[in-house]
């Protein structure tokens, strides 16, 4: 019951039936974005971080200005340096990376990235080397994963909607 109401919500804030695995990511990470406290202050308004601005979630979200989480706007920021890791520091509550530009980043970058901003990722790689979360695909849906142990190192507070749909690595 939970898991329909989830893809209900996911599907009626963008209007549309999602039909493809990008919509599909992009209206998670935005449905997401409603489930979790973050630790530093929102102020203007929830940021995502996206690295690829022709594709994916980047694109479809930045199309929708309209979105609300928590009381104010999406804002979209596309970045074209991944190693200013400083910057995304500063300016992301939520990072994305595909797999071609997690293909990009050395070992270490996601220790460089604040332990208070969510990291997603798509596939268990992402998540076995520090990443938070992945939106993993699985014949023909999308599973999320979540670091128990990144979790439990942060500030983050996830809501309990949404960790009823995630799978927990390891288990």
């Amino acid at each position: 019951m939970k898991l329909a109401l989830f893809a209900f919500l996911i599907l009626a804030s963008f209007n549309c039936t999602a039909k493809t695995i990008e919509q599909v990511r992009s209206a998670f990470i935005f449905q997401m974005s409603k489930f979790i406290e973050f630790s530093k202050p929102i102020g203007d308004g929830v940021s995502f971080c996206f690295f690829d601005k022709d594709n994916g979630p980047a694109q479809l979200l930045s199309n929708h200005s309209n979105l609300i989480s928590q009381g104010k706007p999406i804002i979209v920021h596309l970045l074209e340096k991944i190693s200013a890791t400083a910057e995304l520091n500063q300016q992301c509550n939520i990072i994305y990376l595909d797999e071609l530009s997690y293909s990009k980043v050395d070992a270490d970058w996601l220790t460089k990235i604040d332990s208070n901003i969510v990291i997603i990722g798509e596939d268990i790689r992402f998540i076995e080397q520090g990443g938070l979360a992945a939106l993993i695909k699985e014949g023909n849906k999308i599973k999320l994963y979540i670091n128990k142990e990144k979790l439990n190192n942060s500030d983050l507070k996830i809501g309990s909607r949404l960790l009823a749909l995630a799978k927990f690595y390891p288990e």
